[in-house]
């Protein structure tokens, strides 16, 4: 008897262990694909130039950055926003700033020969500000693959100044120099771009290439002198500009009134390797 009760509880168990192994469901390992953003999601943006990363007109312009946020020093800032599923505002921000000052009383004991001067004054500064708004429009709805074309424009301020001061033992001579050089940059670009969604992460890989057309204004600098004896002090200024050509003037010609501007325009001045990493 116990035998056959024994039998029949095995047999129960094993029944219910069957029914459960009957229904049970394998894991779904399937990967989707749906990271597409929509209207409302921004990104941030990460590029890596293939050439390009700067923009360089040449013997005595200034070198500005261009390159898009690929986490070294000068990259501009970068970010995205969908206005519309199929359209996006995008804008990248730079700002720079170097200084340095020195202002000492030169000591009294002389040197060898001796010191000629008392009072020593020194600042510079350097700066640049860049600003570059842009748009997207894209075309395909597809959540694998994405093209668009898109427009920047680049606004950018610069400027470096600097300032020396000497103050003469000799009949209490004063000298004073301010070089001050401002530029302004302006430049318009177009591309033509593609992601690739990775999986359903939020995550887009791509590549931009395009047209760019820069210009580059100012870029002169003006010295103002202010000179002293004693109570008589003579002040005056002029115009100098970098690698001057001047034939006749030399490197560092003076002059009265002098403008200056660089231009430049090519196709693929700026390709890069785009990653966008999207959130809401």
């Amino acid at each position: 008897m116990k035998k056959t009760l024994l039998f029949v509880a095995l047999l129960g168990v094993c029944s219910v262990a069957s029914a459960q192994l009957s229904t049970r469901e394998n894991q779904d390992t399937r990967y989707k694909f749906g990271g597409r953003p929509v209207a409302g999601d921004y990104a941030l943006v990460f590029g890596i130039g293939l050439g390009g990363d700067s923009l360089d007109f040449g013997p005595g312009s200034q070198s500005t950055s261009l390159a898009w946020n690929r986490l070294a020093k000068g990259n501009l800032l970068t970010f995205k926003k969908f206005i519309q599923d199929d359209v996006a505002v995008r804008a990248g921000i730079r700002l720079q700033r170097n200084a340095r000052s020195i202002k000492g009383e030169v000591d009294s004991i002389p040197g060898q020969g001796g010191w000629s001067i008392t009072e020593f004054e020194y600042k510079t500064a350097t700066r640049e500000y860049m600003l570059v708004p842009g748009i997207e429009k894209h075309f395909s709805s597809s959540n694998i693959f994405d093209v668009y074309v898109g427009g920047d424009l680049f606004l950018g301020l610069g400027r470096s100044k600097t300032v020396e001061n000497y103050t003469s033992r000799v009949s209490v001579n004063t000298s004073e120099t301010t070089r001050t050089t401002p530029y302004t940059i302006v430049g318009l670009g177009g591309v033509v771009g593609f992601n690739v969604f990775v999986l359903d992460l939020p995550i887009a890989l791509g590549v931009e290439y395009g047209w760019g057309a820069f210009w580059q204004l100012g870029n002169r600098t003006k010295v103002e002198v202010t000179e002293a004896v004693g109570t008589n002090s003579v002040s005056y200024e002029y115009y100098e500009v970098g690698d001057d050509p001047n034939a006749f003037g030399g490197t560092n010609a003076q002059y009265s009134s002098v403008k200056q501007k660089f231009a430049t325009m090519d196709t693929n001045g700026q390709v890069r390797l785009v990653a966008n990493i999207y959130f809401n």
